[in-house]
């Protein structure tokens, strides 16, 4: 099968194939069937609300508080199911999703994937969000991937044929003439550095924001250098550019198509020690700790993207050991010094 968006190959059997969300190249996302609900009693119980109301509109915002009473009429064996709808109602999950019923596909997972977020920042399980969300999404028939697994991983480890590459391109390399060869890769349709920029016009040093100084050895040499925004805008090779704000927000968005966490999947497997999860290098981005703040190892990369904020005019994204996420929020002034990723489209054969 070949991805109609990219013209890649996907080498997977048909089986398999049709567990896919999106392509794991350009992001394209695929027709999928909703899989079933584990209790089909919950379906059952939901398809009556809506055929009991006269359609969907009992998911509304007008409509919430009569759902809710009808939820709590439920008895056993619905009364887990129950409760867990009960608190998606007090979340307003069944309204948000009812609210991109006629939106684009990707808007919707976007959606679903709020809602996901918004029931975990409550204190719940993420196993409850994923349930829960899956029944409303089930009901009405929204395309989402809500699956307790990612859809992508599952798809590698049930695979019949070896899978020997990452998720993105396999390694391959950009020589700038000036004076070093880069590492780089292929995520959606971005060619990106898969290293830091390390020309000698930056710092070999890591920023310790709390201690408030500049000075300390690199936490490692190897993981390229710091520089300041207008030494990061100055140096992109030919044909590359200094990403814009746009340019990280789209790699987030192909990453959270397939199901997975932009954090966790761009940083190294190596040298992460926080709270969230370790990093995994799906698409061999390879992103290294080169800065401690609070005691928590990060990494800022530039953007070309300036802020509306003076003191810190322009924008940087950020990792951190303590989050599975890319934090596109993030703000510095001209006297900072990041690491470097430059970026360039990638080219339609």
């Amino acid at each position: 099968m070949i991805c109609q968006k990219c013209n890649k190959e996907l080498p997977f059997n048909e089986t398999i194939l049709k567990e896919f969300v999106a392509c794991p190249y350009c992001g394209t996302f695929f027709p999928k069937i909703l899989p079933p609900i584990e209790a089909g009693t919950i379906e059952a119980e939901l398809k009556k609300f809506v055929d009991d109301f006269g359609g969907l509109e009992i998911f509304s915002v007008e409509n919430s508080s009569r759902f809710a009473k009808s939820l709590v009429k439920l008895e056993t064996p619905f009364d887990v199911a129950r409760d867990k709808l009960l608190v998606a109602n007090i979340k307003n999950i069944p309204q948000k999703l009812y609210s991109v019923l006629d939106q684009p596909q990707n808007e919707q997972q976007q959606m679903a994937d709020l809602c996901l977020d918004e029931m975990t920042s409550f204190g719940l399980p993420q196993e409850f969000a994923k349930e829960t969300v899956s029944w409303l999404a089930h009901v009405m028939q929204l395309p989402v991937n809500v699956e307790r697994e990612p859809l992508i991983e599952k798809i590698i480890r049930n695979a019949k044929v070896k899978i020997n590459y990452k998720l993105g391109s396999d390694s391959r390399e950009f020589e700038d003439k000036r004076d070093y060869t880069y590492k780089i890769c292929t995520i959606g349709q971005q060619e990106w550095f898969a290293e830091n920029f390390n020309n000698d016009h930056g710092r070999n040093q890591f920023y310790d924001d709390y201690n408030n100084t500049i000075g300390q050895p690199c936490i490692n040499a190897n993981f390229g250098r710091l520089y300041n925004w207008q030494e990061a805008v100055k140096n992109a090779p030919e044909g590359w550019r200094l990403p814009t704000l746009e340019d990280f927000r789209d790699l987030v968005g192909h990453i959270n198509s397939l199901g997975l966490n932009s954090g966790s999947a761009l940083k190294s497997t190596n040298h992460w020690h926080g709270s969230a999860d370790s990093g995994r290098d799906l698409f061999g981005f390879c992103a290294n700790p080169t800065r401690l703040e609070k005691g928590t190892s990060q990494a800022w990369f530039w953007t070309s993207s300036p802020s509306e904020d003076s003191e810190y005019p322009y924008y940087c994204v950020s990792l951190s050991a303590d989050s599975n996420e890319l934090c596109l929020s993030s703000t510095a002034g001209t006297g900072y010094y990041a690491c470097v990723r430059y970026v360039k489209d990638v080219e339609e054969k």
